[in-house]
């Protein structure tokens, strides 16, 4: 498991600003399939709003660690097809 560091996750706060609304809608009804019922398998007490919020900021912060990874450039993958 890799632990991004914190400017990773201030990127993916500040990139949400202006991130794609079909993107981000289409997590939440992804997220929505998942159910409230195994989020609280995994402790959490409902898919609350700090649940969604924390949910779309991981994934943000995923893409932001993606888009800086050199094995993708090397692959000529271009960042922007990650967000």
């Amino acid at each position: 498991m890799v632990i991004p560091a914190v400017m990773f996750i201030e990127s993916a706060a500040d990139s949400l600003k202006s991130a794609d609304s079909k993107m981000l809608e289409s997590q939440a009804r992804e997220l929505q399939s998942f159910g409230p019922g195994r989020a609280q398998k995994l402790g959490a007490t409902t898919l609350s709003e700090d649940f969604q919020i924390g949910y779309t900021l991981g994934l943000q912060t995923a893409r932001m660690m993606l888009a800086g990874n050199p094995q993708l450039a090397m692959k000529g993958i271009e960042p922007d097809s990650l967000l």
